[in-house]
């Protein structure tokens, strides 16, 4: 086997030779030669250069039979060779498109795999475009039985052979990954697909139950007890945590260690349970985009329950479509779903987002104000009245 693939490499390393010497017009033997100073000056002078065909024919005249027969079998095998890899070949996967070139995306290479299943993995994941080049790689190189397992980083759109080269010295990595605050848990499953970390579905799936501690139990009308307890924030873990479930678990122990023993006892005085906590907090953190805001708006949303008023969020709108509008319509008001807080009085069934800190702490310390109304500019920056007529006249102004 190592003899065949010694000379096999050989043919390979002639036949570029030979392709070479084709392009410089060298017979096998001869070394090109210099061209001359009147050979320049005539080429110049005349514009033109004799085509890659006339010096291939050329060339095989000047072969002996045998040898030219040798020379057109090697040509045309090597390209075929060259065609079909090109041609089997596949583009830049659509996945990795809207995300930066230097982000990691992670592959991890378990026992068992091959190289062909190595290479569907990084095609579908956007690290290689060729699933054909790099399976060729394997065979050209006899890398098949070196691949190491463990899990490796890369970046979109690598070289088939610089990415052979990492899985061959075993250079794996510790995988890291950031949630950051108020992404959903639909959000939250899809980042990590897109780093190679999970299946999206099968994260999900796993999400509507997931509920390790008593007040992530799943509510009616609540499509992933996991919503809203992922703590949002920068994770290591190794590969063999890399499940959903081991992510998961991992997120709300976090979550757990998060909230204090202070917080919980300043929940319980304000009558809120765990569950009605997050679930404002989530409210506020998917309203606020800054945080002088979060008290207010946090303030804004007990005065209205007090009252009996509708919380009247786009947010929560926004969670039951399946793409974010700018500006939700007089129609989506009118969905019908616990969610819909333009309907429905009192918090949503659950949390609608996984907050940070300063959102639940934003819940457990509001501001003092009057305020029954707020809407935001197009810079993020919310603005309060206390009568709907300021508020529509506010409207005016900044929308």
């Amino acid at each position: 086997m190592n003899e065949w693939k010694t000379k096999w490499q050989e043919f390979w390393q002639q036949g570029q030779d030979f392709l070479a010497r084709i392009r410089k017009g060298v017979r096998c033997g001869e070394a090109p030669a210099e061209p001359s100073a009147n050979e320049e000056t005539s080429s110049q002078a005349e514009g033109t250069e004799a085509s890659l065909g006339d010096r291939c024919v050329a060339f095989f005249r000047e072969m002996s039979w045998k040898k030219g027969l040798v020379a057109a079998i090697l040509v045309i095998l090597l390209a075929g060779g060259i065609s079909c890899l090109y041609l089997f070949g596949g583009s830049p996967s659509a996945k990795r498109a809207s995300f930066d070139a230097d982000q990691s995306i992670y592959v991890m290479v378990k026992p068992g795999m091959n190289a062909n299943d190595i290479a569907a993995e990084l095609v579908d994941l956007g690290v290689i475009d060729s699933k054909m080049r790099f399976w060729w790689l394997t065979r050209v190189h006899g890398y098949g039985s070196q691949i190491k397992t463990g899990t490796y980083a890369f970046q979109a759109n690598m070289d088939e052979e610089t990415v052979l080269q990492k899985l061959v010295a075993g250079d794996t990595t510790v995988i890291r990954f950031t949630i950051p605050e108020g992404f959903s848990v639909r959000e939250i499953a899809k980042r990590l697909a897109d780093a190679g970390l999970v299946d999206e579905q099968e994260f999900l799936a796993q999400a509507k139950d997931f509920a390790p501690y008593p007040y992530m139990k799943k509510q009616p009308h609540v499509q992933f007890a996991a919503e809203g307890f992922l703590f949002p924030d920068t994770y290591e873990l190794h590969g063999d945590a890399a499940t959903p479930e081991g992510i998961m678990k991992m997120m709300a122990e976090d979550f757990e260690q998060r909230l204090t023993p202070e917080m919980r006892q300043q929940a319980a005085a304000m009558n809120l349970s765990i569950h009605d906590l997050i679930t404002l907090a989530s409210l506020v953190e998917k309203e606020a985009r800054y945080d002088e805001d979060r008290p207010i708006i946090a303030q804004v949303f007990f005065k209205r329950l007090s009252l009996g008023m509708p919380l009247q969020s786009d947010t929560t709108l926004q969670y039951l479509m399946a793409a974010p509008k700018e500006d939700v319509s007089i129609e989506d008001t009118k969905i019908d779903s616990p969610y819909n807080t333009y309907q429905v009085t009192g918090l949503p069934p659950g949390p609608i987002a996984n907050p940070g800190l300063k959102s639940i702490e934003a819940v457990l310390h509001p501001a003092v104000t009057d305020y029954l109304y707020f809407v935001a500019d197009r810079q993020g920056h919310n603005h309060y009245s206390t009568n709907y007529a300021d508020h529509e006249a506010i409207v005016e102004q900044v929308r």
